[in-house]
C-alpha cells in the first residue's frame, strides 16, 4: 500500500526556516529503510540518511523567517505559528497527492487537524489523518528526517549571510541574537528570526 508521512521541523527554533515535508513510498520499502525519530540522530547520520529519503516521491515547503514574520505581523498575530504550518502542511499535501497519490496520509499532529483540514477540500481531506508521536510510522520519520535536513541546511546558509553561526533552538541563542544586532542592526533580526519569541522582547 502507498503511504505518505507529513512531518515539520524549525518551529521551536529561535533563527531559522519553518520546514514541512511530506514523504510518499510503498510501506514495505519505508519500513526497509530502518527510519526513526531524526532527533536522536546525529547530523552526518541525519544527512547521509537524507540522500536515501529523496529518493522517494517527496515534498518540501518552506517559509523563511523574513516571511514568517511579515504574515504573523500583517495578520495581526491571528495567523499564529499553528495555522501557519497547517496551512504549510495542506500546500504539501495538495502537491504530494499529484506525485504519488497515496492511499494514507498521515500527519504528526501539532494542534486541532482543522487548521490542516480547512485548506483541504473533498476527497483529500478525508485521506489525512493525524496522530500524536506518529514518527513510530515509517513514512512519518522519513518526512520528519527530510524537514529536519531541510532546516539544517537552511540554518547553514543563514549562519554564511549573517558572518556567525545561528544557534538551533531557543534556550542559547540570546548572544547570538545579540551579536548579530551589533554587526547588522536591530532591523536585520527579522530576516533571521521568528521575532514573535519572547525572546525579542527581552533582548
Amino acid at each position: 500500500m502507498i503511504i505518505a508521512g507529513c512531518d515539520e521541523a524549525g518551529k521551536g527554533d529561535y533563527f531559522g526556516y519553518l520546514v514541512v515535508a511530506c514523504v510518499c513510498g510503498e510501506e514495505e520499502e519505508l519500513k526497509r529503510l530502518g527510519l526513526r525519530d531524526p532527533k536522536g540522530l546525529s547530523i552526518r547520520r541525519l544527512l547521509t540518511l537524507e540522500k536515501e529519503v529523496r529518493k522517494l516521491p517527496h515534498v518540501v515547503v518552506r517559509i523563511s523567517p523574513l516571511r514568517y514574520n511579515r504574515l504573523h505581523r500583517a495578520t495581526g498575530g491571528r495567523y499564529n505559528l499553528n495555522e501557519i504550518l497547517g496551512w504549510m502542511h495542506a500546500q504539501a499535501v495538495k502537491r504530494l497527492e499529484e506525485e504519488c497519490s497515496p492511499r494514507r496520509i498521515v500527519i504528526d499532529r501539532f494542534a486541532s487537524p482543522e487548521v490542516v483540514l480547512s485548506h483541504l477540500e473533498g476527497e483529500l481531506g478525508r485521506k489525512v489523518v493525524f496522530e500524536e508521536r506518529a514518527e513510530r510510522h515509517p513514512a512519518v520519520a522519513a518526512a520528519a528526517l527530510l524537514a529536519r535536513a531541510e532546516f539544517i541546511h537552511k540554518q547553514e546558509a543563514l549562519s554564511r549571510k549573517a558572518g556567525l553561526q545561528l544557534p538551533r533552538g531557543s534556550t542559547h541563542v540570546r548572544a547570538a541574537a545579540r551579536e548579530l544586532i551589533r554587526r547588522h542592526g536591530r532591523e536585520a533580526l527579522a530576516r533571521y528570526a521568528k521575532l514573535h519569541f519572547r525572546i525579542t522582547s527581552q533582548l
